[in-house]
């Protein structure tokens, strides 16, 4: 069996915009990953730079790639930032089958920030895609929030699994 990777959930129409939107996070991402393959494994990285031109059969077919992805993670990463559209369609269905289909745990990586304390869920509320919003308030899906960093960011993806069904403890966990 092939090791599980993460499946990192983002904003489609956002990517081809280097300013407003997370490429730069996604590309340091991939850095890691390329210089870390034993650290860092994530099961989409190359879909992050297909197209953003959508009409019905592109998002359908793009939609069911992406469940067969997240069918072999073993977890899911969300960047937060300043600049993620957080009303993004697919931003939010794909949290959403993550967490409801697949039961997958959630880490939820703020970027430019070094670390997290108590308050950082309400201070960076408004980073947080509407359905991450929606789970806190009814502590329904149980979410790891870290700064990104390699360290942190490596130490929540071997953490929270759900092969080995270790999850946080719920939906503001600051890990």
């Amino acid at each position: 069996m092939r090791p599980r990777g993460t499946y990192i959930a983002f904003d489609a129409d956002a990517v081809q915009d280097a300013v407003n939107s997370n490429m730069h996070t996604f590309r340091q991402l991939e850095e890691w990953e390329k210089n870390h393959p034993s650290r860092f494994r994530f099961v989409n990285m190359h879909e992050i730079q297909f197209s953003s031109e959508h009409d019905d059969l592109l998002e359908s077919t793009t939609k069911s790639r992406f469940l067969k992805l997240m069918e072999e993670a073993d977890n899911l990463l969300v960047v937060a930032s300043p600049v993620l559209n957080t009303e993004s369609h697919i931003l939010n269905w794909q949290i959403s089958r993550c967490v409801n289909r697949f039961h997958l745990p959630v880490i939820i990586a703020y970027a430019g920030l070094e670390e997290l304390g108590e308050d950082s869920v309400q201070k960076y509320w408004t980073w947080l895609p509407q359905k991450f919003k929606k789970y806190i308030g009814l502590d329904s899906a149980r979410m790891a929030h870290i700064p990104l960093t390699r360290d942190k960011l490596e130490r929540a993806l071997n953490t929270f699994s759900v092969e080995r069904q270790f999850y946080p403890w719920n939906s503001t966990t600051i890990y």
